[in-house]
């Protein structure tokens, strides 16, 4: 019986356990690598994380407030416009 294929991925560095005879990974050992090196790195980037996000929510809802306003003034301009107007709305079956 010939010894399994020790076999160390490039990219991961995950070492891979082959039998020679089947093919089949028999066993695999994945390095673990810490993002953060201490606690307060982690602390920090946690905490910039939700800055960013509470910046982005705040941008939505100010959008949305806006966005509210120019609808409701453009639809007012339109009313105006459709009272002022002499001619008759267009009907849909006119098109023909």
């Amino acid at each position: 019986m010939r010894d399994n294929f020790r076999i160390v991925c490039p990219c991961c560095e995950t070492l891979l356990i082959v039998d020679p005879d089947s093919g089949a990974v028999l066993r695999e050992e994945r390095v673990v690598k810490r993002q953060h090196q201490t606690l307060d790195e982690a602390l920090s980037h946690v905490q910039a994380q939700r800055k960013e996000a509470e910046a982005k929510l705040s941008r939505a809802m100010e959008e949305a407030r806006h966005r509210e306003e120019i609808l409701e003034k453009k639809f007012q301009e339109a009313r105006r416009k459709a009272n002022e107007s002499d001619e008759p709305p267009p009907r849909p079956f006119d098109g023909d």
